[in-house]
């Protein structure tokens, strides 16, 4: 009964940690000092665009046969994998860098979230795994409590975190999870 709790709960954890999102949101809360207002604004953010993808994925969970669902999401978590192994190796430009200003602490955190989180692997997630298990509610808290952590680690110690852990460890992790958790949905 608790199992999309907890998948949605591990999935957002390791898929966020040493995200590009996060380390915006640090540089956000470096730049405005006004860590609460970018805390609430990031996980409104994130809440938002995990909500509607959440809402997506349930639509299809009762459209379409669980065998099918079972297959696709299996393939597209592989896939999300592979492709986030590959980009760490794929030199990118700085062209297409999103920026939204703004005066305001919170509104420039919910924007900017806003616009680099649509289409991310994490959102993708949220949906696969609402599709994976028509629970969306359990699903939507445990991303949501995940997104709280990890935002809150980010906004108030994230700096000592940095030191500390390579982004480029993280991301790999993440990534291999990615593969292995939608290989154990392609198996079982």
């Amino acid at each position: 009964m608790l199992e999309p709790f907890f998948a949605a709960f591990i999935l957002a954890l390791i898929s966020e940690i040493g995200d590009k999102t996060q380390l915006v949101i640090l540089g956000l809360a470096l730049k405005y000092r006004a860590r609460f207002k970018i805390f609430f604004g990031a996980l409104l953010a994130h809440s938002f665009i995990d909500g509607i993808s959440i809402l997506v994925g349930t639509f299809f969970s009762f459209s379409l046969p669980n065998e099918l669902i079972s297959k696709a999401v299996g393939i597209l978590f592989i896939s999300l994998g592979v492709y986030a192994l590959a980009k760490l190796y794929i030199k990118k430009s700085k062209k297409n860098k999103k920026e939204v200003l703004s005066k305001t602490p919170f509104l420039a955190s919910f924007l900017t979230i806003i616009v680099i989180e649509f289409g991310d692997r994490s959102q993708i997630a949220s949906g696969l795994l609402a599709a994976k298990y028509a629970s969306p509610l359990l699903i939507f808290i445990g991303f949501s409590l995940a997104l709280a952590l990890v935002i809150g680690l980010t906004v108030f110690v994230g700096s000592k975190l940095a030191e500390r852990i390579p982004r480029k460890t993280i991301k790999v992790i993440s990534a291999i999870l990615f593969i292995v958790f939608g290989l154990a949905t392609l198996l079982f």
